[in-house]
């Protein structure tokens, strides 16, 4: 392992900056075993708590694992491991559950295009068999979150785009730390209508119709977001659409 050593204020920084390039470069693989405390505050003649406060920090950035008793690993690079250090710093301010919502938006809109173009019948049989789900879900009193997560996803899946399917993986994992405990709260907006928006974008795509797909997904995005508003009591970010 080839650190150097560099006179900065903070210098645990510093670490966490040299142990992200490792791993970048593939100087340290998932898997791979940190060296201890000691010898790394040996090697880089700094402090151990400086060495502490960078494994902390890259634990904390989902690129390590702390095992008590045995030592600090890289960790096996997943859309989990993004979304939970970023959705932790993002959506601390109610503001921002409304800015990831406009990306939302901007996304699922075009998203839904390429999929009413491309989705086969067995991607339909899905997204359909999401959609009664839902229905099922809002008819009796249960959360239809996990239903409502199925459904973005296999459309996004649908576009057979790699990059899309990913975007959409990690915005629905942000989506459940934003609102997943006032989700109750957004069936405000009366069960039947949130499973008639689900069913209206399924028929567009069911159609092959992708403007008609944009327009019923971007209403149902945009009347989360009102209810959402509401719940949050927020006025101060307005999202006027296209």
């Amino acid at each position: 392992m080839e650190l150097t050593r560099k006179k900065r204020t903070r210098l645990y920084e510093h670490i966490v900056e040299q142990i992200q390039n490792m791993i970048k470069d593939g100087s340290l693989a998932p898997g791979d075993q940190l060296l201890p405390e000691r010898q790394l505050a040996e090697k880089l003649e700094v402090s151990r708590s400086a060495i502490r406060e960078a494994l902390s920090a890259l634990a904390r950035m989902g690129l390590i694992e702390i095992s008590p008793g045995s030592g600090a690993f890289v960790k096996e690079a997943s859309i989990d491991n993004i979304i939970e250090p970023l959705a932790s710093i993002m959506l601390r301010e109610t503001k921002n559950v409304f800015h990831l919502m406009e990306a939302r938006r901007i996304l699922e809109t075009g998203v839904v295009k390429i999929a009413a173009l491309r989705s086969t019948s067995t991607d339909l049989f899905i997204i359909r068999d999401a959609v009664m789900d839902i229905r099922q879900d809002v008819e009796f009193p249960k959360d239809p979150g996990e239903a409502d997560v199925d459904f973005h996803t296999a459309i996004a899946n649908a576009t057979g785009n790699p990059i899309l399917i990913s975007m959409m993986a990690m915005i629905a994992g942000m989506l459940r730390e934003a609102y997943g405990p006032s989700r109750k709260k957004l069936m405000g907006i009366g069960k039947n209508l949130w499973y008639e928006h689900h069913l209206e974008i399924y028929n567009a795509l069911a159609r092959k119709d992708p403007d008609k797909a944009a327009e019923a997904m971007d209403r149902h995005i945009q009347t989360t977001i009102d209810e959402l508003k509401r719940i949050y009591r927020w006025e101060e970010v307005e999202f006027t659409g296209k």
